[in-house]
């Protein structure tokens, strides 16, 4: 558990594009590294531990965000075209719902894998791979693929997902293993991956998971704590918080440690966000003043919105401002805009209204790091050399 992971290690990942971190601190307006496209709010699932779940509560009907469920075809593709024209490093297509319910989303990515050096990866619950023929595209397509699983048996998979389909464990283990060939025919570099949130409600099933794909030729299992969200009013649940964190901390470890023993080398987990649960249930490790990181990893809902990040998503105030009105490039270059919202969340609320362990948590304790080191050479030049060092120790180095 204490090993270090190769793929989920977002302050080596800032660390490995620190040049751009430290032009954004010399006051220059440059790209994100990498950010989330939501294609769909819609979801053919209904995980109540799903940080997106907000979306779909009743106090946003009515709204833009809640009926405008799919991206249209026209502007998902000119964002296609707009970011090919960025130095933006890698998207992660993601939800809001799930993303290839969006009928649009495949002609999107084979148009960024054919006009740009764009990497790309993709969070799904993949169930609707069969349905869109996307088995080739997505293999040809993305560097990398996580499906949502959270559950070791099809009883567990219908309770936990809340899905109106009868065979939707099946399917999606099917699904995987024909994607799995399909990699394997076209002798593609997809890296694999499946996810299982660990709650209080699922813990019993951590082994089952892991006995499950060890028979399953996939690249990673990984598994991550439920993280609990916090209501829009200032005030954070701490008990319930707190809950959690001692439930790792007590019934999980070991079990985690079993898992691991039976992955081997597929193991992977947030080992991170699980150490600031356990140790630090006042703060979570925010010991920054800033959020940084996100200036980095925006989001894009499929309501058209540039969100702050994948956290604020479906929240207008925390928007820069909306595709369906402008360019993607002209609303990131809107500095007064961007610099107005983040003044709102670093000084006036103090995160108040952000998720505790969210999604820049990590990547914002590298950056106040670098930031409070500025002016020292020695520990930037020290800094530097670590850059250049990290190589291939770490995988998809562009997604943070």
């Amino acid at each position: 558990m204490s090993v270090i992971s190769k793929i989920f290690n977002p302050q080596s990942k800032v660390l490995y594009h620190l040049d751009t971190v430290l032009e954004y601190f010399a006051g220059k307006n440059v790209d994100p590294i990498t950010m989330e496209i939501d294609p769909s709010n819609a979801c053919n699932h209904s995980c109540p531990f799903c940080i997106s779940g907000h979306i779909h509560l009743k106090k946003f009907k009515g709204t833009e965000f809640f009926n405008r469920q799919m991206m249209d075809r026209k502007t998902l593709l000119n964002l296609a075209k707009d970011l090919s024209e960025t130095k933006i490093k890698s998207i992660a297509f993601t939800g809001g719902g799930e993303p290839t319910m969006n009928p649009a989303l495949k002609e999107a990515l084979i148009y960024l894998k054919k006009n740009s050096n764009i990497q790309m990866g993709m969070y799904s619950n993949g169930s609707m791979m069969e349905r869109f023929d996307l088995f080739e595209t997505i293999a040809e397509s993305l560097e990398w693929i996580r499906v949502s699983i959270d559950a070791g048996s099809k009883k567990s998979y219908d309770e936990l997902r809340v899905t109106n389909a009868s065979n939707g464990f099946d399917t999606v283990i099917s699904n995987i293993k024909k994607l799995v060939e399909t990699k394997k025919r076209l002798n593609s570099k997809i890296i694999i991956g499946v996810g299982f949130v660990v709650t209080q409600e699922n813990y019993d099933e951590v082994i089952d998971f892991a006995k499950l794909f060890k028979e399953i030729d996939i690249d990673y299992c990984q598994y991550k704590p439920e993280i609990i969200q916090i209501e829009r009013n200032g005030t954070q649940d701490n008990k319930k918080q707190q809950i959690s964190s001692e439930f790792w901390a007590y019934k999980i470890i070991d079990l985690l440690n079993e898992a691991a023993q039976i992955l081997g080398k597929k193991f992977e987990s947030n080992a991170y966000k699980i150490e600031d649960l356990i140790f630090d249930q006042k703060d979570y490790g925010r010991g920054y003043k800033e959020c940084i990181g996100s200036q980095f990893q925006p989001c894009i809902g499929a309501d058209g919105h540039v969100y702050v990040c994948t956290n604020h998503r479906g929240h207008k105030k925390y928007s820069y401002g909306n595709l369906y009105d402008e360019s993607f490039k002209k609303i990131w270059n809107n500095l007064k805009k961007r610099k107005e919202i983040m003044d709102m969340i670093n000084k006036k609320e103090k995160f108040c209204n952000c998720t505790q362990l969210c999604k820049p948590h990590e990547s914002n304790k590298m950056m106040w790091s670098i930031k409070n080191s500025l002016g020292n050479d020695e520990v930037i030049n020290d800094l530097k050399k670590k850059s250049k060092e990290i190589g291939d120790t770490i995988i998809h180095k562009n997604f943070i």
